[in-house]
This record gives structure tokens, sequence and C-alpha cells, in this order.
């Protein structure tokens, strides 16, 4: 049942061929969770409730926050990141400004899943433990 929900609300599992380029910082120290937060909805602050009081957790599972808001990617302290919105969006197939999107990225730069609505902590870890090859 919950492999059911997590295929609901992420989709099929984009193709792990194409890697983010713009996240080479990352690559293979841990894997990232950007939220494209544009959106004029209650998505965001869905989103935010989802992973309030949640860093730890998140760290335990080598998952850095990175927020695109505005013109800007921030970390999950609300410290500018030195990446480029538009090359961030157009590296991660990402949405328009105005729109939401969370995408989680692995450790090699591949895309996991992406989803266009709010994704509790849960499912997010749930996906990592259901792909193949994956180390906690």
């Amino acid at each position: 049942m919950l492999k059911s929900f997590l295929r609901e609300i992420m989709g099929s599992v984009p193709d792990s061929a194409s890697c983010a380029k713009t996240l080479l910082a990352f690559r293979g120290e841990c894997r990232v969770l950007v939220l494209f937060e544009g959106a004029a909805d209650e998505r965001p602050e869905v989103q935010e409730d989802y992973i309030a009081n949640q860093q730890d957790v998140l760290s335990r599972h080598d998952i850095v926050l990175l927020r695109v808001v505005g013109g800007g990617v921030f970390s999950s302290l609300d410290n500018p990141v030195d990446i480029d919105v538009d090359d961030l969006r157009s590296d991660l197939n990402g949405p328009s400004p105005e729109e939401f999107e969370a995408v989680l990225v692995d450790r090699d730069g591949a895309v996991i899943f992406r989803s266009p609505l709010p994704v509790p902590v849960s499912a997010i870890l749930s996906a990592i433990e259901i792909i193949p090859g994956q180390r906690s």
C-alpha cells in the first residue's frame, strides 16, 4: 500500500541517466531535496509543515534541503547557495517559476523522484529505501 501511495504522489521514476550538473558539489556526498516553491497556493506551506523540525531526520539520511524561492536558491538554514536558479531549473527539468515541485536527487546526481504535491518526510525516506542499490 505504501509503494502504491508513493507511486501516486511521485509518478514514475525519471530516467536516471541524466545527472544534475548544477548539484555537482553534492555528488557522492549526499542526496538533495530541491523544493521549487513558486506556487501561489498552499503547497509550499504544506511542504514546510511536513519538513518543520525534521532537519535531524533528513541529516541522518544524508539529505540536504535546497529551496528555490523567487530568484534565489537557499539552503535549509535560509542561507543563499551559489547555484544559478535558471540553470538548476533547466538541469532538473523543473517547473515554471510559478509552480511547486519537490525533486529528490541521489548521491550520483540522478533524479530519484519528483512530485507536484508536498511530500512527507516518511515518503521521502521510503522512496530512498525502495530504490535498488541505494545505501541509506
